[in-house]
């Protein structure tokens, strides 16, 4: 039972005997009665060794339940944020089943699959500039060679000017959601690779850190020739100036990952970080 579930039980429980002890009732409940308390709607009094809530205006009551938990109608098929509004006037009553958006650029027809079969990404870039699907508990899409997880917009959006030989480019939206990473770990082709792109800071690193644990060999980061130079041209210390940042940095220090070793020396050297974006600038030594 979620809490707009629960809460509801008290009240209809409180409605329907006339009185409820004062210990069946959790804080957040006794927040949500404090109007009808102190409009005297519902009266607080000794019982026992304990104390009690007596409705005092059985109409009040039943009007302020009936507006706090609509009950709306809903179709069979709505999903569990439309459930919850419906019932509670809170989208986030329910665990989430809302499908998630994912975004893709592709350069090859075969870079993603449907059941097996392509299904018009490259066209669809071409065309739009993005490809989308939804991604729910389960996929029918699939990766079958190698794919790039971008991490900004901005880089997404100009990820060809980069000239890498990757044929899809996913968006991750910043730090990649549980439910994408899920569905990348359960890729099947022996040719699924995985190209992390992330920010060259601590957040970045983490996030990639976090990748490999779930990934390992099959996730690599993307170290770019001319990485030294970007740092000296392009470096911003303003990237460590949270304190969050700089624990995770030092959580960095002697990560098993070379590569996440190789990029907290240049954020050590420089003490700054750098912003993904600076791949569009300059891109010595590819």
């Amino acid at each position: 039972m979620n809490p707009g579930e629960s809460t509801r039980a008290r009240l209809q429980t409180l409605q329907m005997q006339g009185s409820l002890a004062k210990s069946a009732c959790s804080r957040s409940l006794l927040d949500r009665l404090a109007p009808l308390i102190s409009t005297g709607v519902i009266a607080e009094e000794r019982s026992g060794a304990g104390r009690r809530l007596v409705v005092r205006q059985p109409g009040a009551l039943a009007a302020f339940i009936d507006r706090e938990f609509p009950g709306a109608d809903v179709a069979a098929d709505d999903l569990s944020r439309t459930l919850g509004v419906a019932q509670y006037r809170d989208s986030k009553a329910h665990a989430s089943d809302t499908p998630e958006i994912v975004s893709l650029r592709a350069w090859s027809g075969e870079a993603l699959l449907l059941r097996g079969q392509p299904c018009g990404v490259a066209e669809a870039t071409a065309a739009h500039g993005v490809f989308a699907f939804l991604l729910g508990s389960e996929s029918r899409h699939s990766i079958p060679s190698l794919a790039a997880l971008v991490e900004n917009p901005a880089l997404f959006a100009h990820f060809e000017r980069l000239h890498l030989p990757v044929p899809l480019a996913i968006y991750g939206h910043g730090r990649t959601s549980s439910r994408l990473v899920d569905w990348l770990v359960s890729q099947t082709a022996p040719g699924f690779k995985l190209l992390h792109m992330p920010d060259y800071d601590p957040t970045g690193l983490t996030e990639y850190v976090r990748l490999h644990s779930r990934l390992g060999s099959r996730i690599s980061l993307h170290l770019p020739g001319g990485l030294e130079e970007g740092f000296r041209k392009f470096s911003n210390r303003a990237m460590l100036s949270k304190p969050h940042n700089r624990a995770m940095l030092a959580g960095l220090q002697n990560s098993p990952l070379p590569e996440v070793r190789r990029v907290v020396a240049l954020i050590n050297e420089h003490n700054a970080g750098l912003e993904q974006e600076a791949l569009l600038l300059e891109r010595p030594g590819e």
